[in-house]
């Protein structure tokens, strides 16, 4: 069957869906992709695909005139006028036609037989409805009536988990591998591998690598013994590392190995190169502005190391298996966007404020950016140039959680740390989500490592997460509870005064969950569960199941809070 793929995001997420690509196509299925134009280069780095179709973003919203109150008028005197002025003037009946004109040409040169959203915003919905034209659809979309549809488990859980910082347990790839799945089901439940997914990208042409080593060669230096990629740059200044500390790390780096520092970023980012070039005591290599999409993965593939911001460069990086060190900062956290590949490096300054809420205003000066040092990353870099293992610094140069990337049991990529953040109650409670939540999502019990010993647990506190989410956690219990017994009775002939309590007893439920920050990803998988995906009340045919369901999973998360 033909699959198409709806990734309407940035550069590193088209990179992340490269496992669900190669998920389906090793089912045997054919899957195209549609992305923005700009990040077309991006989709072309993926194997697997048998189709791209850039959407020209930009030319549509130019065709969109934005009107002011008092002034909209009909499509037809919007075009007589064009046509007696002889303007070409921007409309949206032009962006309506360039959107129906893209869905022609689409169908006739890759027609979908499903069409999987990844993108969860209310444009990117109502476009994959719109390109499915009545045929099946899964990921996020909107339905029949025009209410948003998250396709499955797995999609309310990744939305929710998109509310609240530090509560996701699974990586962004693995999440879309589960979320672009076809009607059939898979790859989730019983089809799902036991292996990590396939992000392994294109390698760079010889035209592109010809080109990396002439752009190597103009540092001139005969004394250079191996480089390191710096990207500087991120998506927001707050998820930064400073440029100071950058050129400090390269102080170091040149002094102890003569590891030449190369300076990589976009055209939009010379400014932090020219804040490194002020600052700099060593040679560097600045290749901001000047590389391609093909140029860049030819550099990195010289470069012994990356040492990166959470941006599209490290996904990029993970994709081409070169070393990764990489920094999360503010709302950026490696649990989830962190790099997929194995043996990569992730730190996170251990402060208690840290992953910060989407949109909030920091309270602290953004001391996160400050916390880790760079002598802390050199120390870490030559441990591992050298010896082959990240080992931390004996004496700290700034308070770090560091984490390793490693494969499950299961297939999914998970973190182990080695810092000694694994019993912190974060931590615990990532584990715990991970080990009863994958089996819930994917319909199918998983059999996990059994738990630590109980002397192995922290003595202070015990538990995972604390008393306000226990107890928020056992007063959803005891609701579910009721609301599982309302449902039977609402199936009897003589149920209706059960019936008439159950959407009440639903909101209880959901608004208990909602309640707690830790748990507000559980109460939107539960309104999803309960809802089959679209409305705003519970399809009260549905609850008798899935409120036994849920009963049993908010039961075990309760006994091993208790433990």
């Amino acid at each position: 069957m033909n699959v198409l793929l709806l990734n309407l995001a940035r550069f590193g997420d088209i990179l992340q869906s490269r496992a669900a690509v190669s998920d389906l196509v090793r089912r045997g299925h054919r899957v195209g992709m549609v992305c923005l134009e700009n990040f077309a280069p991006a989709a072309r780095l993926l194997p697997g695909l048998d189709h791209i179709a850039p959407l020209p973003g930009a030319l549509l919203l130019a065709r969109l005139k934005e009107r002011r109150e008092g002034e909209i008028f009909d499509a037809a005197r919007a075009q007589a006028e064009e046509f007696h002025s002889g303007e070409d003037r921007a409309d949206w009946p032009a962006a309506l036609a360039g959107i129906a004109d893209f869905r022609r040409r689409l169908r006739a040169e890759f027609p979908p037989d499903l069409v999987c959203n990844l993108t969860p915003d209310a444009s990117a919905k109502v476009l994959t409805r719109f390109l499915a034209e009545g045929g099946a659809c899964s990921g996020f979309f909107v339905d029949e009536n025009g209410f948003g549809v998250n396709g499955d488990n797995w999609a309310a859980f990744f939305v929710g988990s998109s509310l609240e910082r530090g509560i996701s347990p699974f990586n962004v790839v693995d999440m879309f591998r589960r979320i672009a799945s076809d009607p059939s089901g898979m790859p989730g439940g019983s089809e799902a591998s036991s292996a990590p997914g396939d992000v392994s990208l294109f390698r760079p042409g010889k035209k592109a690598r010809l080109e990396a080593r002439r752009l190597l060669d103009e540092a001139g230096r005969a004394d250079v013994k191996g480089h390191v990629a710096f990207q500087l740059g991120a998506s927001e200044d707050r998820r930064r590392w400073p440029a100071a500390y950058f050129a400090a790390l390269g102080d170091i780096l040149w002094r102890e190995e003569n590891l030449l520092p190369i300076l990589l970023g976009s055209a939009n980012e010379r400014r932090l190169a020219e804040e490194y070039a002020n600052l700099a005591a060593h040679p560097y290599l600045d290749l901001c502005g000047r590389t391609g999409l093909a140029e860049l993965s030819a550099v990195l593939c010289r470069a012994g190391l990356l040492v990166s911001n959470d941006t599209g460069t490290m996904h990029l990086a993970a994709g081409l298996k070169v070393p990764i060190l990489a920094v999360f900062l503010a709302t950026a956290q490696p649990f989830d966007t962190g790099p997929y590949l194995a043996g990569s490096c992730c730190l996170e300054p251990d402060l208690p404020c840290h992953p910060c809420a989407f949109g909030s205003k920091c309270a602290f000066d953004l001391r996160c950016a400050r916390a880790i040092r760079p002598e802390f990353f050199a120390a870490l870099i030559l441990s591992r140039l050298r010896g082959g293992s990240w080992i931390l610094p004996e004496t700290g140069c700034g308070k770090a959680r560091v984490w390793l990337s490693l494969p499950d049991a299961h297939g999914f990529m998970d973190l182990r740390s080695i810092s000694g953040h694994e019993k912190e109650r974060r931590t615990l409670w990532l584990a715990l989500q991970r080990r009863l939540l994958r089996g819930f999502l994917d319909g199918k019990p998983l059999v996990f490592p059994a738990s630590p010993a109980p002397g192995d647990a922290p003595d202070d506190p015990p538990l995972c997460a604390g008393r306000e989410t226990t107890a928020a956690l056992n007063q959803a219990l005891a609701l579910t509870e009721l609301l599982r017994q309302q449902a039977h009775l609402a199936a009897l002939p003589k149920g209706a005064g059960a019936r008439q309590k159950l959407a009440g007893t639903w909101r209880m439920v959901y608004d208990a969950l909602s309640a707690d920050p830790a748990l507000r990803a559980l109460a939107l998988l539960f309104a999803q569960t309960c809802q089959g995906g679209s409305g705003e009340t519970p399809d009260l045919p549905r609850l008798a199941e899935t409120s036994e369901n849920f009963h049993r999973l908010l039961a075990d998360f309760s006994t091993a809070l208790a433990r």
